[in-house]
């Protein structure tokens, strides 16, 4: 299967909460993680179209697909305290208003663009290429990018983020990130769905990225991508 790939500058900062960790406290891994990109695919190309199911045909081709992410040349995360609105119980069925409370929440700034990369079938190039081309966000609404450039070629070795391997991976960090697994269908990530997401629908993997941190303070830490030989 051939691959695509598009680069993203970001205008401000990114957030991609790391799986299992509290929303109160959320620390953020570098990159949006495969389940993150597969979606953005799927809602950009129904939010263009207004066609849910050709968003539905989508998903089902790609949900398996191989994601494979390319570092920027630096990569700075820090901690910011921020005030949140959570929800409250219903009661007796109806909405309780939100409550004021604080938190800690992780934010990445690229230091230059980030690559996304997808094995997809052949079919389907075209329809992804768009939607690549067209994406504004990762994750949350906040996390603006736009796409400057589109290739159809592999994404090479160097600088680029892979699933754990401890006989190879030695000098990097380790961060989990989510992908869907073969049990997935459109219609678990469909909020209008009954069929909800559940944990048989994530895998939550170890990927290795080839990071070094070059200066670190309390509340950040500044990485340089290591080029692999």
């Amino acid at each position: 299967m051939p691959w695509i790939g598009a680069k993203y500058r970001f205008a401000s900062t990114f957030s991609y909460r790391i799986p299992n960790f509290s929303s109160s406290y959320a620390l953020s891994a570098p990159v949006p993680s495969p389940s993150t990109v597969k979606l953005a695919v799927t809602s950009e190309i129904i939010a263009r179209n207004g066609n849910v199911n050709k968003g539905k045909e989508i998903f089902n081709e790609i949900s398996g697909s191989k994601v494979v992410i390319e570092l920027p040349s630096r990569i700075a995360i820090f901690k910011a305290f921020i005030k949140r609105l959570k929800q409250k119980r219903k009661i007796k069925g109806e909405r309780g208003g939100f409550d004021q409370t604080f938190g800690i929440r992780e934010y990445v700034h690229f230091g230059g663009p980030l690559g996304i990369y997808l094995e997809i079938p052949e079919r389907i190039k075209d329809t992804v290429e768009a939607s690549l081309r067209n994406i504004s966000y990762f994750g949350t609404s906040d996390s603006i990018c736009s796409c400057i450039e589109v290739v159809s070629k592999p994404p090479s070795e160097n600088c680029v983020v892979k699933e754990f391997d401890p006989d190879l991976n030695k000098n990097g960090i380790v961060f989990l990130l989510s992908d869907f697994t073969e049990t997935v269908s459109f219609n678990n990530v469909n909020p209008y769905s009954e069929e909800k997401m559940t944990n048989k629908h994530i895998s939550i993997k170890p990927y290795f990225f080839p990071l070094k941190p070059i200066k670190k303070e309390n509340n950040y830490i500044l990485y340089e991508t290591v080029i692999n030989s």
